[in-house]
């Protein structure tokens, strides 16, 4: 599966979102201030990548969030970027001794990151910030 980008820019500006093809095969979409989401096509293939700048990619496809009962919701990636829009996805970010380690996409009612939180890690989630 491909990102249609130039769909997903316009879902992002009708959203209220600022978004940018920072290149043929990737849309870039800041979030809030030096945070930006990047859904990326293959150059080769039909796999696509979705993932925040300087941490790992952690999507490719349709997104699935699961809760800790083992209830799920599937989104195809305009759904989630009008979640990001209405408060329905948030931005999870681990960090460990004031250093963000990581940066990912939840549900707001379909997650279950905390079990995974270490020893002196802290997890921070928030909601994106419009630019209208």
């Amino acid at each position: 599966m491909r990102y249609d980008l130039d769909r997903l820019l316009r879902c992002c500006e009708e959203n209220g979102l600022r978004g940018d093809l920072s290149s043929p095969n990737a849309l870039a979409i800041e979030l809030a201030e030096r945070v930006r989401l990047i859904f990326q096509n293959a150059e080769q293939d039909d796999d696509c990548l979705v993932g925040f700048e300087g941490t790992p990619s952690h999507t490719h496809g349709a997104f699935t969030f699961v809760d800790g009962g083992g209830h799920y919701v599937e989104m195809d990636y305009l759904d989630v970027i009008a979640g990001l829009a209405d408060g329905r996805i948030l931005v999870c970010e681990r960090s460990k001794l004031g250093a963000i380690v990581d940066r990912w996409l939840i549900h707001r009612d379909y997650n279950d990151e905390f079990k995974h939180l270490a020893l002196g890690e802290q997890i921070r989630v928030w909601r994106p910030t419009l630019s209208k």
